[in-house]
């Protein structure tokens, strides 16, 4: 509560100190005040005075004409007529007749310039406003400087009056020629098109024919050119994974031999192939595990015999597989051929040889198939090139036939529905017209607002004198309290002494403000004989 009072406290002393310094500086802001409301007095005194005449006229769209034609279903549209007729109201050449007709204007607009210039004018003041219930108004203000108050006057009033001329004579013309000029335009039109779309239509017959190969159908150009490509790569992978296949085999077919060197050995007359000693050795063991079956011990002298037997057979086989060894090295040196060893065919090098073969085989079948697939791609490839220019020639020749058929139908119905039409409007007008308040001459003027035009240059002067007094005061400030000097200056303050002013002191502060309350007065003063001048003295025609 302390801060908030310290705080108010502080703001009144500022405003008390914008107060003193504003009133030490009055002079200044009656001077400032008398200047500007003078000269705004007087501009707003010599502002124009603007009159304004209007008319007021009823549009009835609802005759008994566009009902029939409804029910007929033609769309009679009176809006749009009626929109017609009020912008083209306001052409140059309209306002140059209203200009030549009146007197005053025609002679204002004495050279092309200034008739160019009264024209902009005229179409920016004047208004035509939609009403409810069908009634439009036809508006104009004029504040020309040239013209005198009355010319004014009757100078508002001819120009609505020539405008609702216009109005209605623009409402009562008939459209039949307009209509005429339609109809040979349309037909001229519907026979142009109807000869281009027969032209279309055979254009689009004979490029079916010339290119029955690349429209129409399921089998597309691109599909089957992917799908070749797709087959073309498939059988070049596996080309390439059995050149891989067969150069394994090549690889092994050269570390396998073709033939193997083994010992020759004992052949049983009816074409056995094993080994006698190796027969021997089996028979010996097969003797054994019986003895140990029947449950004869090692030591036991059949069981001996036997082992004895079976060691010699394994003696002998040693050395008889060590002299085919040494024959085989000595005949491998000296290139004779050997009596202990024979050459039979390496199984494992035929199998090979075979899968070589046959790897051989499915490359060349391969390959052939993938020439016959390049030949087929590169075909596909050179026919697919003139598929998009196909393409784009046959959507071209539809696009300019569907256009070609849009616009000959509704040149049809256009050409129907203007007969029609002709038919309808050649019977009757279908709006009618009626003024509902001609206008009338202006007796008092429409503006400007001079007494709020003044009001607001005395509350501007006014704020403009207050703000000068204050500017000057900030520019060369003072202190009246003992605060302000306070936080000036960091100086102890013991106490203030009221100033007694002197008897000639106070005399002349008294005739100042007496002289600054009169001037003050009198500017009040000046502005109610403005008013006054404004409302008594303002022109008056009736």
């Amino acid at each position: 509560m302390a801060a908030q009072a310290l705080g108010l406290h502080e703001v009144f002393q500022q405003l008390k100190t914008i107060a003193y310094g504003i009133w030490r500086k009055r002079w200044y802001l009656l001077v400032t005040s008398w200047i500007i409301s003078l000269l705004g007095w007087g501009l707003v005194s010599t502002m124009p005075y603007r009159y304004e005449a209007n008319a007021r006229i009823f549009v009835d769209a609802d005759t008994i004409l566009p009902m029939i034609a409804k029910n007929l279903g033609i769309d009679v549209d009176t809006t749009r007529k009626v929109d017609a007729i009020r912008r083209t109201l306001i052409t140059r050449p309209n306002i140059e007749k209203i200009i030549r007709r009146s007197d005053y204007l025609d002679r204002l607009a004495s050279n092309d310039a200034l008739l160019t210039e009264m024209v902009a004018s005229l179409q920016r003041d004047i208004r035509i406003i939609p009403l409810d219930d069908g009634e439009y108004r036809i508006q104009y203000e004029i504040d020309e400087k040239r013209l005198s108050d009355k010319q004014r006057s009757e100078v508002a009033k001819n120009v609505v009056n020539s405008l609702l001329s216009f109005f209605l004579e623009k409402g009562g013309e008939s459209g039949g020629s307009d209509v005429r000029q339609g109809q040979e335009f349309l037909e001229q039109n519907i026979r142009e098109y109807s000869d281009r779309l027969s032209s279309a239509e055979a254009a689009h017959a004979k490029f079916l024919q010339d290119n029955l190969e690349y429209v129409g159908g399921d089998s597309k150009f691109l599909t089957r050119l992917d799908n070749a490509k797709k087959d073309l790569r498939e059988t070049r992978n596996k080309i390439g994974e059995l050149r891989v296949s067969q150069q394994t085999l090549q690889e092994q077919l050269k570390n396998v031999p073709p033939t193997i060197r083994e010992a020759r050995s004992a052949r049983t007359k009816n074409g056995g192939d094993r080994d006698p000693l190796q027969e021997r050795l089996a028979d010996l063991q097969k003797k054994l595990d019986q003895l140990r079956i029947l449950g004869f011990r090692d030591m036991h002298p059949d069981v001996v015999n036997v082992s004895r037997q079976i060691d010699a057979l394994k003696v002998e086989m040693e050395q008889q597989q060590a002299e085919v060894a040494a024959e085989i090295e000595d005949a491998v040196q000296t290139g004779r051929a050997s009596n202990l060893t024979t050459e039979t065919p390496n199984r494992l090098y035929e199998e090979l040889m075979l899968q070589n073969v046959q790897t051989l085989t499915q490359i060349k079948s391969m390959e052939q198939r993938e020439a016959e697939q390049i030949n087929q791609v590169a075909e596909l490839e050179e026919k697919a090139k003139r598929v998009p220019e196909i393409e784009a020639e046959e959507s071209q020749l539809k696009r300019d036939y569907n256009l070609i058929r849009k616009t000959y139908e509704s040149l049809q119905k256009q050409k129907q529905s203007l007969d029609l039409r002709a038919d309808v409007e050649g019977a009757d007008e279908t709006v009618a017209f009626r003024v509902v308040e001609p206008p009338v001459a202006p007796k008092k003027p429409s503006g400007p607002p001079r007494l709020l035009f003044m009001s607001a240059v005395l509350v501007g002067a006014l704020v403009a004198g207050i703000g000068v007094a204050l500017v000057l005061s900030q520019l060369r400030p003072v202190i009246i309290t003992v605060e302000q000097l306070r936080a000036s200056f960091d100086l102890p303050v013991l106490g203030n002494v009221t100033r007694t002013l002197s008897e000639q002191e106070t005399k002349q502060r008294s005739i100042d403000l007496l002289l600054f309350a009169g001037l003050s007065a009198l500017l009040f003063i000046v502005f109610a004989v403005f008013l006054a001048m404004d409302i008594l003295g303002g022109p008056s025609l009736g």
